[in-house]
């Protein structure tokens, strides 16, 4: 019995639609934590850390879903699950993270976790919306990069896209792997590992 539970439990998150869901969860608490970690280390008040950090998780998915002429993904959640889940992370790094934004690169690596995730759902999302594959490379790093470039951009500092580092380019050579193998972990994984690599020995164009 318990193993075809563990059988009907693992199948039903095998399913497309809830692997996405897994996706967007993840990455909407990495890009939040990024945006309310980033926001602590400029000291704003609790209403500004809830406000980046929202921004920072829902800010690249708006993007692609205005361009792709689609429903806007939080705005249609049961509950408004998205918006809530950037609101409650924020808040919690808020309260609980203040020691955590200490650290070096804290913020670039929350990012390069919501990049990972977020691009490769907006080439899956991209693909299914237009059936093109230019378009869901740019649904995916638009995905992929517009929470954090608005997290930039509402706290006055260089986005990272454009620092000269691997950064959309990393994105780009993730979704390349997922346009030949169709193995969205596998794209995920190469996403972050050149990132985190970028972070760890400054990998840079320049």
């Amino acid at each position: 019995m318990l193993l075809l539970a563990f059988n009907s439990l693992f199948s039903e998150i095998s399913k497309p639609e809830n692997i996405l869901l897994g996706i967007e969860v993840l990455g909407l608490v990495a890009f939040a934590a990024s945006g309310a970690i980033a926001a602590l280390k400029k000291d704003l008040d609790p209403i500004g850390c809830l406000v980046v950090g929202t921004v920072a998780g829902i800010g690249g998915g708006t993007a692609r879903d205005i361009i792709l002429d689609i429903p806007v993904f939080w705005m249609h959640d049961k509950f408004l699950y998205s918006l809530n889940i950037c609101l409650l992370t924020s808040l919690v790094f808020y309260l609980f993270g203040k020691r955590l934004a200490l650290r070096e690169n804290i913020v670039n690596w929350f990012d390069a976790v919501g990049l990972s995730l977020f691009a490769v759902q907006g080439y899956i999302i991209g693909m299914e919306a237009a059936g093109n594959v230019e378009i869901a490379m740019f649904t995916g790093v638009l995905t992929g990069c517009g929470g954090g470039f608005l997290r930039d951009i509402c706290l006055t500092r260089q986005p990272f896209i454009f620092r000269g580092e691997f950064y959309a380019s990393a994105a780009l050579v993730g979704l390349f792997i997922q346009w030949l193998a169709n193995m969205p972990i596998l794209s995920g994984v190469a996403i972050f590992a050149i990132r985190a690599c970028t972070i760890k020995w400054h990998w840079r164009f320049k």
